[in-house]
């Protein structure tokens, strides 16, 4: 890359012309410049970059010498985070180029093609940005050149004061993966390393008022005046300014939500009040009733406690009686002590007499006992003597038992053996097997070949129920082609089977699927044209899929229509459109009377019939609102007016027309189609050949199903008679089978012949050896006899020794007993002559126990209800036993308590009973009032501080906003001044912060007052200057230290682009203004011209030579044409 000395234009200034001996020497490298070329891309290229000369720190210096410059000019170091050095390899259409860029404006011209804009790529990669801010390829990849497999970008920023060096960001994109990697001074980092870098220098890649690509120049010329207004403060104000208007329109969000809920909470706060009044008085008799009711149920609570007082009083009275009672019995036991003294000492004898008897009485009972024990004991053993002989007997009679059971045994013995002797007969078992083997054979044959039939008699009935399902489709569709429904839905299966089988599903599901808007099916079915001769330039109108669209009005159905059809349903063949605007919205480009005097009928809109909202999607996709239509041939003043109107097509005389104008070169061009004959709105009756190939299948199918009954008839025979035979070898395998179960069981018996045998002996020896031992028992039984006899004369010795005391004691007995009864007299008498006076004594004690019983009721009656009333008044509330204690004392007798009772009841009697609902849905709402009014009091203090803070926000931000704005509005004046023109700027200021934007107003022609800048008012070019100007006027402002522009300057007609770049030139070229890239492609000659530009020219593509390209000295051809500018510019 070569970088020879500057050119300068002096044609605004007369002072500054050439002279005669001025010379443009060339760089030393400019000779010595090679490269090597690759066919016909731009592989490899050459890069003049015009500029004046000066020191650049930590890069390449580039010596111009000869300058002859009356005014000389000092030029000004890069600012920090401004552009030093940008080196690519391999990068789009580069091999290799480095670019030096000047610190002020660096124009970037070449031919379209050259690669101006990679330059701007490079930048927007280089420093960490993705490539969603080029508008261009949205893969990395992507910008790695064509047969390469990574690219390299190397961008050197100016350093700041607290940096040593240039800092160097590298960035190596790999095509494959589409990744990156990132250095900075060869130190491998992250991208976000390398975006806070950038951002550190206020580097705004992402904001189009300091980076605008080529590719977003329409965006940027599209920005509403809101989002150019954040974009505008992102590039030159602060960022505290920024943050202050994120914060307002929270604030403001804020401020209309509190409102908003301040304002419901109110509404509701009056409907609760309002129905708080309409039911006061129904609850003031509610909560009357309610006393009443409380006093009711108090009076009878207070029941017990005037009964406890009742009790307590008469158990005091209780009390007294019984302790005057006791001191009369104490004196009255004291007065008859004597008496009861004599008559006490005559029982303590009676009781010592009784004593003595008893002791007597027992010893007496205990020798009648012992005697009694004696002759039981004799009397046992001549039960004992019994038993045995007994035995004895029982031994004899068992023996001639056992002789019986023993001839019995070998009765049985010999007959078993006599069986065992006569095996059963064996010779037809193996038959029998054989037999059972074979019928088993044939059932399970037979069952088979049932189950094989039964299987195609169903398949036969799914057959049959399949051919009458179709029959009964083909009879529909049959049926449905004599109908104009029917034939629309005939189109539209021949034109998209999937479309005609997604739509009956629609229908068919429409309540299920839930949806939120109108779905209208195809124009195909829901559409007509109003007159038939028409239908030719309707169908023209439409592509295929315009006619199979299917239109939602909701974008939620439309997704969902499209997971079902597409995604569940797998179909391909299926338009979903969803209708972006009403169709009211679509207005055509000229008035009804505009369009009749271009000489045309109407609108294609006018011809067509069907839903609004498929006439919006007609509008949308085929214009149907923007396409004009003649039955007539427009004559040529018409056709010349059409062409420079806003229509841009129209059908006439069978032809259809369309207009292609390219607004940046003033051309246009005309295609014209002659139009197809109607397929779809033809009105005419369907083809008879599809109605007889239906016919016919219905045929086919009748006969398919009269054949497949027949064959399940025949099925279902042989199935039967298969059937038959299985049973009858299922019966004879029944018989079979017993047969053998019998011999089975006689084989089984004789088998256990010789273990019944001898299981018999054994029973036979057991008997035998039981006989042998019977002898030897009834030895026993005689000497055991013998021993009882001698026992039982030694008990009858002891039974008369027994008898004999038994006299003694019993005698002892009766002189107790005549004692005790002269006892039993004198006490009797003693007690007859004193019984008046203990007669006395007892009712005293009587009386005093009575009193005593008495009391202690009474205090158990006191404490139950006492104990009652604690355990009530545990549940009570405070009024209530209030409402109790005031009741005891009033009352003393329960009568007076019932009289009161009545008297509530009486009260209570004449009041209704009242709605308990109504009276808790009364206290609720009070509740929900006191809640409402402290939410209230809560928003309002809320809103309070919200304005507050909103307030003292605008105090700061809006006169920094208002004076920023206004030196925009006086630069933005002042450019458009300097072309004879008028430009202002202004912050319209809404009620709402997210609606504040910038208004910018222009006139481009006198006479004229200043209007808002539109697509409307203005041309494109007229837009375009307004654009550039306005990014101009943020030159001084801006916070970024360089900007990009990559060619603003299309659409704008050669004036116009003139006198803005000689304004740009101006502007950027001032002292102390940040970085500046223009792109263009120069098509302009005699540009102004100032010393602080570079000028970067690049050369490259098909147009180089393939030898001597490495001669191409720029400078020396600036001088070439400065002399021949010069030469024309003498004096003849």
């Amino acid at each position: 890359m070569t970088m020879p000395g500057i050119v300068q234009d002096r044609r605004k200034r007369p002072s500054e012309n050439l002279s005669e001996d001025e010379s443009l020497p060339s760089s030393p490298g400019s000779e010595g410049s090679k490269r090597a070329r690759y066919g016909n891309d731009a592989s490899q290229i050459s890069v003049t970059t015009l500029s004046t000369g000066r020191n650049r720190p930590r890069m390449q210096q580039q010596q111009h010498d000869n300058l002859h410059d009356e005014d000389e000019y000092k030029q000004e170091p890069h600012k920090p985070g401004s552009i030093v050095r940008v080196k690519l390899r391999n990068f789009v259409t580069y091999t290799a180029a480095e670019f030096h860029p000047g610190p002020s404006l660096n124009m970037v011209i070449g031919p379209n093609g050259t690669g101006k804009s990679t330059l701007v790529c490079a930048i927007c990669l280089g420093l960490g940005w993705e490539t969603k801010n080029l508008g261009r390829a949205k893969e990395i990849g992507e910008f790695v050149k064509h047969g390469s497999a990574e690219a390299t970008i190397e961008v050197e920023l100016a350093a700041s004061s607290d940096q040593r060096t240039n800092p160097v960001i590298r960035r190596v994109v790999r095509k494959e993966g589409n990744r990156s990697t990132f250095h900075i001074n060869g130190r491998s980092v992250t991208q976000k390393e390398v975006v806070r870098l950038a951002k550190s220098f206020s580097i705004q890649i992402d904001n189009l008022c300091q980076f605008l690509p080529q590719d977003r120049v329409v965006e940027f010329a599209g920005l509403t005046p809101i989002a150019l207004l954040a974009e505008t403060q992102r590039a030159a104000a602060p960022e505290y300014m920024v943050q202050w208007h994120e914060d307002l329109k929270t604030l403001r969000n804020k401020e209309k939500s509190i409102e908003i809920d301040q304002s419901q909470e109110k509404d509701h706060l009056q409907r609760l009040q309002a129905s708080q009044n309409a039911t006061r008085d129904d609850v003031r008799h509610w909560h009357e009733r309610q006393s009443l009711l409380k006093e009711a149920s108090a009076l009878e609570r207070c029941r017990p406690l005037i009964q406890s007082n009742i009790l307590k009083d008469q158990h005091a009275q209780v009390k007294a009686h019984r302790e005057a009672a006791i001191r009369e019995l104490r004196q009255l036991e004291a007065e008859v002590a004597p008496t009861r003294q004599a008559q006490e000492d005559a029982e303590k004898y009676q009781a010592d007499i009784e004593k003595v008897r008893g002791i007597r009485s027992r010893a007496a009972m205990s020798a009648n006992q012992h005697a009694e024990k004696i002759a039981a004991d004799i009397k046992e053993q001549q039960s004992a003597l019994k038993e045995l002989e007994g035995n004895i007997e029982a031994e004899r009679g068992d023996e001639k038992q056992r002789r019986l059971d023993a001839r019995r045994i070998e009765k049985v013995i010999s007959d078993l053996e006599l069986q065992l002797s006569n095996p059963p007969d064996d010779a037809n078992g193996e038959t029998m097997k054989a037999r059972r083997t074979e019928l088993r054979a044939e059932a399970s044959s037979a069952e088979r070949r049932c189950m094989e039939l039964r299987e195609n008699m169903d398949a036969l009935a799914d057959r049959i129920r399949n051919k009458k399902m179709e029959q009964a489709r083909k009879a529909s569709e049959r049926s449905k082609l004599d109908t104009q429904s029917g034939q629309q839905a005939s189109r539209l299966q021949s034109i998209s089977r999937d479309t005609a089988a997604g739509w009956e599903w629609i229908e068919r599901n429409r309540e299920s699927l839930q949806l939120h808007g109108e779905v209208h099916g195809p124009p195909v079915l829901t559409c007509s044209v109003a007159d038939p001769a028409l239908a030719d330039a309707v169908e023209a109108q439409m592509k295929i899929t315009d006619f199979t669209a299917i239109t939602c009005t909701d974008g939620r159905d439309a997704r969902l229509l499209s997971s079902k059809l597409l995604g569940e349903m797998k179909f391909h063949q299926v338009s979903i459109r969803t209708v972006p605007q009403a169709l009211s919205s679509y207005r055509p480009p000229v008035t009804k009377s505009e369009l009749e005097g271009y000489g045309f009928d109407g609108w294609m809109l006018d011809y067509i019939k069907g839903p609004d909202a498929v006439l919006a999607m007609l509008c949308d996709s085929a214009a149907f609102h923007r396409t004009a239509f003649s039955r007539a041939q427009l004559s040529s003043s018409n056709y010349s007016a059409v062409e420079q109107s806003p229509i841009a097509s129209w059908i006439a005389d069978g032809q259809k027309y369309r207009i292609t104008r390219r607004r940046e070169y003033g051309q246009s061009s005309t295609s014209v189609i002659s139009l197809k004959k109607a397929r779809i709105f033809t009105g005419q009756p369907i083809d008879t050949e599809n109605k007889r190939q239906l016919d016919n299948m219905l045929k086919e199918l009748d006969q398919d199903i009269r054949g497949m009954t027949e064959e399940r008839g025949r099925v279902k025979i042989e199935m039967d008679r298969l059937q038959g035979e299985r049973d009858e070898a299922r019966a004879e395998l029944d018989t079979l089978k017993a047969d053998m179960d019998r011999a089975a069981k006689a084989k089984a018996f004789y088998d256990s012949l010789p273990i019944k045998i001898e299981q018999k002996k054994c029973e036979l020896d057991t008997i035998r050896q039981v006989m042998s031992e019977t002898s030897r028992r009834v030895l026993e039984y005689k000497a055991k006899i013998e021993e009882v006899a001698l026992q039982t004369a030694g008990y009858a010795i002891e039974y008369a020794k027994a008898v004999a005391r038994l006299r003694q004691m019993h005698e002892n007995l009766v002189e107790a007993e005549i004692r005790f009864v002269e006892a039993c007299s004198e006490s009797q008498i003693l007690k007859a002559e004193n019984e008046h006076i203990l007669q006395y004594v007892k009712d005293k004690e009587k009386e005093v126990n009575e009193l005593k019983v008495c009391q202690q009721e009474l205090k158990a009656r006191y404490n139950a209800i006492i104990s009652g009333i604690r355990e009530r008044f545990q549940e009570l509330t405070v009024e209530e036993k209030a409402l109790l204690d005031d009741f005891r004392l009033r009352f003393q007798t329960e009568e007076e308590l019932e009289n009161q009772v009545e008297a509530v009841k009486s009260k209570l009697g004449m009041m209704s009973d009242g709605n308990a609902n109504a009276v808790k849905a009364f206290e609720k709402r009070e509740q929900e009032i006191e809640t409402v009014q402290e939410r209230l009091q809560s928003f309002q203090e809320e809103l309070d501080q919200t304005k507050e803070q909103m307030k003292a926000t605008r105090d700061q931000w809006e006169p920094q906003l208002d004076a920023l704005v206004a030196k925009i509005s006086d630069s933005f004046s002042h450019n458009f001044a300097q072309i004879g023109c008028a430009g202002h700027v202004e912050v319209h200021k809404d009620e709402d912060f997210e609606n504040w934007s910038i208004q910018i107003q222009v006139r481009f022609r006198e006479n004229e007052a200043l209007s808002i800048l539109d697509s409307q008012r203005q041309s494109g070019g007229e837009r375009a200057v307004s654009t550039i100007f306005y990014l101009m006027a943020l030159q001084d402002l801006a916070r970024s230290p360089f900007r990009v522009v990559d060619e603003i300057n299309q659409g704008m007609d050669p004036r116009n682009e003139r006198m803005v770049h000689e304004r740009m030139v101006d502007v950027a070229c001032r002292e102390h203004t940040s970085q500046y890239f223009l792109i263009t492609p120069k098509l302009l000659t005699g540009l102004k011209f100032h010393p602080k530009m570079t000028v970067h020219c690049i050369a490259s593509g098909d147009h180089m030579p393939d030898e001597g390209h490495e001669k191409l000295d720029f400078a020396k051809m600036a001088k070439i044409a400065l002399r021949v500018k010069r030469g024309i510019h003498m004096p003849a």
